[in-house]
């Protein structure tokens, strides 16, 4: 079998992968192939030469055509979100030319994005569009959890239920880092791209943050990706724009060193499609989780994780006791070291193998 994996997510000028890439294709792969003796190979975006251009308007017929050719040699070629008509153009003659299967992989519900969100300047008209006709007509979907494959699969009324996977999300144990310990200093940590700016700013966690840090003197925040409206004490935050690579759980150790990470999340269809990636993350880092009680965290255990109503008040309370109770604190991050046990991605990579397998199979 002959793989193909495109990095549509990766940073333009960092060139480096995204979470989304890391832990829903590149992770994966890697894993894959210590398995199977299939070629599986990678690139970074449907045609290798788009990083030199701004527009695919100006790429010559003859990138075209070696894109083209390239892509026909492919068995399956998996990826990330598509939304631009070249690519989606290139995907269906490759198919019906060479029978090359096409896996887009898909994280989100983007449709459901609000309005009021920051991220919705990123999906106007036009990607709205081609993200739809590419949902619609490809021919495979992954997806991490049921409730996100069930917003797929309405969105394919031509196509079957089970050309919709769900392939949960794993964490390989190479990021689990030693406990540390700071002190009297508690470090309180967030990391979360621009689609959280609700989940950050309108569910009470900022306010209950706010009260606490300026009663308590040793509390520090720091946030990735998302900055914090309301007043912090400058002294004792910190915000990061955003971290990218295959190492940023490492970066989230070396530099963060958070005692406790958050995970907010607002009550809107959006969140419900979420998975409980950020558990694993910060369970991995080394810090106890604190998360809003609904969407991928309702069903989390009080045990590994403590949750909360979206309220001013219950986040300062459920703040406050993993602050105060070290013993609790502590004891989270052990518990929840143990569940992930459950979860390896060492131990899951056949989910993906059974994937491809299929793909494979249905050839004609």
């Amino acid at each position: 079998m002959k793989i193909l994996a495109i990095h549509s997510n990766i940073g333009k000028d960092q060139k480096k992968y995204s979470a989304v890439d890391t832990w829903r294709i590149k992770r994966p792969l890697d894993e894959l192939k210590k398995h199977v003796d299939w070629q599986i190979d990678e690139q970074l975006t449907p045609i290798p030469e788009m990083d030199k251009y701004k527009d695919a308007k100006e790429f010559t017929q003859e990138e075209m055509e070696r894109a083209f050719k390239k892509i026909c040699e492919y068995d399956i070629v998996f990826s990330s979100y598509h939304a631009d008509p070249t690519g989606y153009t290139m995907f269906k003659v490759a198919r019906d030319k060479a029978g090359t299967q096409f896996i887009m992989d898909c994280d989100d519900d983007m449709f459901s994005v609000n309005p009021d969100n920051p991220f919705w300047v990123r999906m106007d008209d036009e990607k709205c569009y081609w993200m739809q006709r590419m949902i619609a007509d490809n021919d495979w979907i992954s997806t991490t959890t049921e409730a996100l494959a069930d917003v797929f699969r309405k969105r394919r009324p031509d196509k079957t239920p089970e050309s919709v996977f769900v392939n949960p999300n794993f964490i390989t144990d190479q990021y689990i880092h030693p406990t540390f310990d700071n002190g009297k200093k508690i470090v309180i940590g967030y990391f979360g791209g621009a689609s959280h700016y609700e989940d950050l700013n309108n569910t009470g966690v900022a306010e209950a943050l706010e009260k606490l840090m300026h009663e308590n003197k040793n509390i520090y925040f720091k946030s990735v990706g998302m900055p914090m409206d309301k007043y912090l004490p400058k002294a004792r935050y910190t915000f990061v724009n955003g971290m990218r690579g295959e190492d940023y759980i490492n970066k989230l150790y070396i530099n963060f060193k958070m005692d406790i990470a958050i995970a907010p999340l607002h009550d809107n269809i959006f969140n419900h499609g979420k998975s409980d990636i950020k558990w694993q993350e910060a369970t991995r880092a080394g810090a106890a989780f604190v998360a809003s009680r609904i969407g991928p965290y309702k069903e989390l255990s009080y045990k590994v994780a403590r949750t909360t109503p979206n309220t001013t008040e219950d986040w300062y309370k459920a703040l406050k006791q993993v602050v105060d109770d070290v013993f609790y604190r502590k004891n989270l991050v052990s518990a929840a070291r143990e569940e992930l046990k459950k979860r390896r991605l060492e131990d899951n990579w056949t989910v993906y193998k059974d994937m491809f397998l299929k793909v494979q199979g249905s050839k004609p």
